[in-house]
């Protein structure tokens, strides 16, 4: 029999749940605290026969007359093929994103959110966001997130790939399977078609950064020391070639890392490629050229401003370019500086630990789990680099 709303009111909490039906699926569940819910109970439209539940409110807020007719328009839904449950979370979906489920939406999202992870000197998210829009974007940025199958991704991928242009290939390949990652754990996307692509795709050789031979060392060092240039550039390009740090550490160092007494420079973790503290040992004529950078920039908090804005540094392409007007395009990068040092160092004969600490390398295999000296007693990295840096320059 139909309920009545008489009949709600005169049935009394008990001991156990109690349920009140009204037909067709619709019922009342009176628990023992009081508290009274309607549910509708159905069976799943997708020929399972599996039963289901939803709650469609509380009683009295919802009266007997409002829950009959959110029953019926349930009961439509299962007419027509359609979960009700499955439905509900569509809706709620829609109203937590608006802009709904196209890659250019939840691309942005995403990128928001690296944004606000990634280090503020960081130019990784104006980087990523510019692949995006160069090679993803124009192509399948308007489209649902679920429509996109994985050839039409492989295409965009194998552009690249035709190109040349791997590293590029990679990184983009990263970046739309982390955003597919974001919508699968959301429930916007079903799954994540970049995650085999791999298999269909060209490995691009690994190539190293250009860098000098030990024959051309010593032309380097000639054409760096007599630079005419910018003084402070050709100052750090010096001491890139005395520490083997990389150069972006170099570029954002601040005055208050360098102790020019103990001769140690201590970059700080959230600097460092590893995450943790690296200390870089200073041979003499390091801090000579040290004391050299202070008169120029040493009312600075960096050691490199920009020199049309001081309260920025110098750009990544700096060093670059000074290199280039020495006449070593193509030859000698400054992040080759880390291999042409760690190369002069090995036949020089010191221990690969120490090679590897200096560039702040995690040791391979089991060495790197449980190992953690920094090999910086004097007579190792210390006297090592004050070794190398006898070699190339003058004591001073």
């Amino acid at each position: 029999m139909p309920l009545t709303a008489r009949q709600i009111e005169k049935t009394k909490p008990g001991d156990k749940v109690k349920t009140l039906s009204d037909g067709m699926g619709l019922e009342l569940r009176i628990s023992p605290s009081g508290k009274r819910g309607w549910r509708f109970r159905y069976t799943r439209p997708d020929g399972s026969k599996r039963r289901n539940m939803i709650s469609l409110g509380s009683y009295p807020v919802i009266t007997l007359a409002k829950a009959r007719e959110l029953s019926l328009d349930l009961r439509r839904l299962l007419a027509d093929g359609v979960d009700p449950a499955e439905q509900r979370k569509v809706e709620k979906h829609e109203q937590l994103y608006p802009n709904g489920y196209t890659f250019y939406a939840l691309a942005k999202e995403w990128h928001e959110g690296k944004t606000a992870q990634w280090k503020a000197t960081s130019n990784r998210a104006r980087m990523s966001w510019s692949a995006l829009e160069l090679h993803v974007l124009p192509y399948v940025g308007d489209r649902g997130l679920d429509d996109i199958t994985p050839m039409e991704w492989l295409e965009v991928l194998r552009k690249l790939e035709r190109q040349g242009k791997h590293e590029q290939k990679r990184k983009v390949h990263f970046f739309c399977r982390d955003i597919y990652r974001l919508a699968v754990v959301t429930g916007r996307a079903a799954n994540n078609p970049l995650n085999d692509l791999s298999v269909a795709l060209q490995r691009g050789k690994k190539r190293h950064m250009a860098h000098v031979s030990q024959d051309e060392l010593p032309d380097l060092v000639r054409s760096i020391e007599n630079y005419s240039g910018y003084e402070l550039i050709g100052l750090g390009l010096k001491l890139l070639l005395m520490t083997a740090v990389r150069p972006g550490e170099l570029r954002q160092a601040h005055w208050d890392e360098f102790n020019l007494e103990t001769r140690i420079w201590v970059i700080p973790a959230e600097r460092m490629k590893m995450g943790r503290p690296h200390k870089v040992p200073l041979p003499r004529q390091a801090i000579a050229d040290l004391h050299r950078i202070k008169r120029i920039s040493g009312h600075y908090p960096h050691l490199f401003p920009s020199r049309n804005n001081a309260s920025k540094i110098i750009s990544d392409m700096t060093f670059g370019m000074a290199l280039k007007r020495m006449g070593f395009e193509g030859r000698h990068v400054p992040h080759g500086t880390r291999h042409t040092v760690a190369t002069g160092l090995k036949e020089m004969g010191y221990p690969g630990e120490w090679i590897e600490m200096q560039l702040s390398h995690k040791l391979p295999g089991i060495q790197g789990v449980y190992t953690h000296a920094e090999h910086m007693a004097p007579e190792q990295r210390p006297a090592m680099m004050q070794a190398w840096a006898d070699k190339l320059f003058s004591t001073g």
